[in-house]
């Protein structure tokens, strides 16, 4: 299928930011591409390929003028295990192999220009809250490159969520089509329906159909919570259970609703107002592509990428 240039998807003339959610091309890179792919010292490279081939393609693509990478950290002191210790418990640590890979990316957005940024207590998902945030005060639109349905909580009028490797865009007004609530809804339907992906518990019997009926009649879980009496006289089978359901375990939603909603005000380092790319550093460029071994093609096609 032919990629479809995002930022004519948007009327709006004004300043556009690219925030990226570089985790997800990752570790697509590390599932999609063989690990024959290695560096100079024979160790896997498969997940640089595929990110910074994924980078290449949105820069000739798009042209941003700004544009991030926001990166997971090891999450040392993490602002939702604070809250709930089992948070992500139920995930795997990423393999030794792949582990290794992650600073090379990091070293590839610095060599190619790209503003980067990560903390030890918040994840890449809050660094994007908070730089869309910023940037939109300032009177940019906001790009978001992500698989992750969370993030789409963040579009306002204007932005733009582009799930990339699938080719999929959402503005604003299409939220409430593929998801069933407005984007400033979607933490309240997480928290309502719990997300397994993230180990956070939902209402018991309550999934996401179920929740955006709910939400549609009271927006926002702490609207729910001061209406749970009234749950059982709404038109739908089973109302009666819902709300005892509701009111059994209305306990947890305080706990949920902050899990699920994506900080706007995270504190992490660097100049999260300076993100115009102003292209590639050659000779850290070279030192990144020799410790690759990358081929000669793949050189050319980044030292030809040029600022607007």
């Amino acid at each position: 299928m032919a990629r479809v240039k995002c930022s004519t998807m948007s009327h709006i003339k004004t300043k556009r930011a690219y925030l990226v959610d570089s985790s997800i091309y990752i570790f697509r890179g590390w599932h999609v591409y063989d690990d024959s792919i290695v560096d100079s010292e024979g160790n896997p490279s498969n997940a640089v390929y595929g990110f910074t081939e994924f980078l290449r393609e949105l820069l000739e693509l798009e042209q941003p003028e700004y544009i991030a990478c926001a990166f997971d950290a090891k999450q040392t002191n993490s602002y939702r295990r604070e809250i709930f210790p089992e948070y992500k418990a139920n995930r795997p640590p990423a393999p030794v192999e792949l582990k290794s890979q992650f600073k090379h990316c990091r070293d590839f957005c610095r060599a190619a220009g790209i503003a980067d940024f990560s903390s030890n207590r918040f994840e890449g998902d809050d660094i994007i809250g908070t730089l869309a945030t910023q940037l939109r005060e300032d009177g940019f639109n906001i790009t978001i490159l992500s698989a992750d349905k969370d993030l789409a909580q963040l579009l306002r009028p204007g932005d733009i969520w582009w799930d990339y490797a699938r080719n999929k865009i959402l503005h604003y007004k299409d939220v409430e089509k593929s998801f069933g609530v407005k984007p400033e809804l979607i933490a309240d339907l997480l928290a309502l329906a719990g997300d397994k992906v993230d180990n956070i518990p939902g209402i018991p019997g309550i999934g996401y159909k179920m929740a955006s009926n709910l939400l549609k009649k009271y927006p926002g879980v702490e609207h729910i919570m001061e209406n749970i009496d009234k749950i059982s006289e709404m038109k739908f089978r089973g109302s009666k259970r819902i709300q005892m359901l509701v009111d059994e375990h209305q306990h947890i939603l305080p706990m949920t609703k902050q899990l699920t909603t994506i900080v706007t005000d995270a504190e992490f380092k660097g100049p999260k107002k300076d993100l115009r790319w102003r292209g590639i550093n050659e000779d850290a460029m070279i030192t990144m592509f020799n410790r690759l071994d990358a081929a000669r093609g793949r050189r050319e096609r980044w030292y030809n990428l040029q600022p607007v």
